[in-house]
Formats: structure tokens, C-alpha cells, sequence
């Protein structure tokens, strides 16, 4: 059974490396177009930008750039949207996207598909998988992406519910005013902090825990990611008396470690069965290497089995199967 399961495993990795030049592309193109939905759905204030032909001619730009361009154009058309509903909302929007290009685009721009993927994986209620993969792939910086992009979410979801209070404020004392109502209930959110820092806590610990020399790291670390995000919400809910619905939570995060466990399968599976450790030395130092090797499942070889008759006019018959067969002649009929 397992042979089976790493074969297929074996195959579709394969299959990824030849048509990576096509699936990547396509899931920027994906990644982008959904993001634009769910923008639109939520803050689509510029009726130009809802528009589904424009939406696709953005996504298919996106599909040929780089994930950190791809966050700058999304950026784009958030304020784009936000200038249209009113002129503060923009500028604290403004505010919290260059904090975010400041101190993680930056620094990890490799890593800025972390702040595409959090609003995508929420709707499915699958952000608590981010984090950890984050974790397990990329760099601790993925956990300042990690936290701004709750953070960005978060304030998004707050214009869209208080649309009617922000709406095309003339400039003056209301201006003020909303400024203020704004700020107020950002800073006042305090779910939205805790979740930003379990979120970061939980990349970091997943990070360096992966990064040990122990037997099984991976899956040590994306158990002991999953319980900081676990323990740091449940001591914020107990603290600070938020309320949050820990059984959605815990749905949530029994969902994103089937995840979890499918980006463990694919990208670091090796046979601790089979671990060696290597001595050997120089002029100057002795060395010791421990090797794990990685699974690796030999294809089945396809022969072809000839069975020749020389008797009845020579008749030739050729099967196919799987194995290492050789080429087998049978006597007279």
C-alpha cells in the first residue's frame, strides 16, 4: 500500500517538473483573479474595477510577474476602491500597506505569497495552515507577512461593515471625526492582534523547531505550530474576554493539518529507517555527517515478451507487461 501511495507521489512530482513552466503562471493567474473577486465583493466601490473582463486582464498581468508585484497591484486596487468610499479610509489603508512593504517586502520578497494566500485560505477557513507551511517553506520573515496580512484583512472587513458611515465625507471636521472612529476601533480590536501575533509566534516556532537535528522535525514542528496558535488565542480569549468561537477554531485548525501534512508528504519525505552516519576528516578537522536518505520509489519498468512459434507459418506473438522480463522462444506447436 505505501509503495503504491509514494509511487503516485513519485509521478505526480514528476508531472510538476514537466509542466511547472505552465502551473505556475497559472496559479498566479488564479491566486490574482480570486483576490480580485473577493476585493470586489467586499470593498467594490469603483464600478470600473468590478468589472469581470478587467478583472481577468489584470490577473493575466499578474500571471506573468512576480508574487511581490502581484501584491503591489492588488494593492493598487484596494485604494483605489477605498478612495472612492472616502479619503481617510485610503490614507489609514495607505499607512498599513507601506508598513508592510517596509518591514517585510523588503526584507523576504520571496516570501509575499504568505500575504496573498491569508484572505484566500480565511474565506475557506483554512489561515490557520498558512503560518505553518509558511514555517516549514519559507524564512522567519514570513511571520511579519503573516501578521500584517491579518491585520490588512481585518481592517478591510471593518470599511466593508461601516460603509455608510465613511461614505464620501466632504473634508473638514467629519473628516476628522472618521479618522478618529476609524483608528479607534482598529487599535480596540483586540482578536485581530492576537490572532496576528499567534500567527507570527507560530511561524517562528515552526521554523526553527523544522530546522532541528531530530528525527521526524517536520512533523514535530507543525505540531507544535499548530498548538502556539492554539495556546496563544485561547490565554488572548482568556485575558482580554473576546469570545471567540473556539469550535470553529478548532475545525479550522483540524482542516489546515491535513494540509499541513500534504506539504509534509511532498516536499520532505525521507526513510529515518535508513539513516547513516558518515565520518571522515582533512588537514584541519574530523567531520561527522549523519544522512537520512529521501523515499525514493523505483518506476516499474515496462518489457515486452516475444514468443516466437516456428511451427503453423511461423506464427509471432508479442505481450506486454511490467517487471524486468527477458525474451523468451518456445519450441515447435
Amino acid at each position: 500500500m505505501m509503495t503504491t501511495i509514494f509511487e503516485i507521489r513519485a509521478r505526480i512530482i514528476e508531472l510538476y517538473g514537466r509542466v511547472e513552466y505552465l502551473l505556475i503562471p497559472l496559479f498566479r493567474f488564479m491566486v490574482a483573479f480570486l483576490l480580485l473577486l473577493l476585493i470586489n465583493s467586499r470593498i467594490g466601490f469603483r464600478e470600473e474595477l468590478t468589472n469581470t473582463l478587467l478583472c481577468v486582464i489584470i490577473a493575466l498581468i499578474c500571471a506573468l510577474v512576480p508574487s511581490g508585484f502581484i501584491a503591489g497591484i492588488i494593492t493598487v486596487v484596494i485604494l483605489a476602491h477605498l478612495y472612492t468610499l472616502s479619503l481617510e479610509s485610503m490614507v489609514i489603508a495607505g499607512v498599513i500597506f507601506l508598513l508592510m512593504y517596509l518591514l517585510f517586502f523588503r526584507f523576504s520578497p520571496k516570501d509575499s505569497i504568505v500575504v496573498l494566500l491569508m484572505p484566500l485560505a480565511m474565506v475557506c477557513r483554512l489561515h490557520y495552515a498558512v503560518p505553518v507551511v509558511a514555517g516549514l517553506l519559507f524564512t522567519p520573515g514570513a511571520a511579519v507577512g503573516c501578521a500584517f496580512s491579518i491585520i490588512a484583512v481585518n481592517y478591510l472587513s471593518y470599511i466593508g461593515q461601516n460603509t455608510a458611515l465613511l461614505r464620501n465625507a466632504e473634508i473638514g471636521e467629519k473628516t476628522i471625526e472618521n479618522f478618529r472612529i476609524i483608528i479607534d476601533a482598529f487599535m480596540h480590536n483586540r482578536e485581530m492582534w492576537i490572532t496576528a501575533v499567534a500567527f507570527a509566534a507560530a511561524v517562528i516556532v515552526v521554523y526553527f523547531i523544522r530546522r532541528l537535528e531530530t528525527a521526524h522535525s517536520w512533523t514535530i514542528a507543525i505540531c507544535a505550530g499548530n498548538v502556539t496558535e492554539l495556546i496563544i488565542l485561547l490565554l488572548g480569549d482568556m485575558n482580554y474576554d473576546i469570545n471567540m468561537d473556539f469550535g470553529k477554531v478548532f475545525i479550522g485548525v483540524v482542516l489546515s493539518v491535513i494540509v499541513e501534512l500534504i506539504v509534509e508528504f511532498f516536499c520532505f519525505m525521507v526513510d529515518y529507517t535508513r539513516q547513516e552516519t558518515v565520518q571522515f576528516e582533512d588537514d584541519d578537522y574530523y567531520y561527522y555527517v549523519k544522512a537520512i536518505p529521501k523515499v525514493a520509489v523505483s518506476a516499474p519498468v515496462r518489457t515486452v515478451k516475444t514468443i516466437s512459434f516456428s511451427g503453423g507459418g511461423g506464427a509471432r506473438r508479442t505481450f506486454a507487461g511490467f517487471g524486468p522480463g527477458k525474451e523468451d522462444t518456445g519450441g515447435e506447436s
